[in-house]
């Protein structure tokens, strides 16, 4: 497999990686993900998978990130553990579904995070810690202790 054949293949999967993000992924095959995604690493393009997960889940957080920061005081703490709820959920179904051959061999062999933990990461750096969110949550969250 080559590099031009590794990024059509990738194309399909970060395809399918939004659509299980924005609840469409009903008319999708997991078993051609799982298959797409297993020969993306046995012809050593695991780099090309990861990394295309990474940057797809990122950008997905980006457009959460600018919705929840948005919201009130009064509806944040709902809004974030909403998104939270969803976010585990959908990383469960990217990790089952697409990655889970590459997190048993090229994640341990090149020493990365497994998929589930690089997706909580990411949900840490892009919504916990967005500039809008992180002070604000953290009085809500205290205050709420206080009480």
């Amino acid at each position: 497999m080559d590099g031009p054949a590794a990024t059509l293949i990738w194309s399909g999967l970060r395809t399918a990686i939004a659509e299980i993000h924005n609840q469409d992924a009903s008319l999708l095959s997991f078993e051609e993900l799982y298959r797409n995604a297993y020969n993306l690493v046995l012809h050593k393009h695991g780099g090309v998978l990861y990394d295309g997960v990474q940057e797809a889940v990122g950008q997905h957080l980006e457009g959460v990130a600018s919705r929840v920061s948005g919201v009130s005081e009064g509806e944040l703490l709902g809004a974030v553990s909403g998104v939270w709820s969803d976010h585990q959920l959908k990383m469960v179904m990217v990790r089952d579904s697409i990655c889970m051959y590459m997190d048993r061999t090229y994640v341990v062999q090149q020493k990365k995070k497994p998929v589930y933990e690089l997706g909580l990461q990411i949900f840490r750096e892009r919504i916990w810690e967005h500039k809008n969110v992180k002070d604000r949550l953290t009085s809500i969250l205290l205050a709420n202790i206080c009480r």
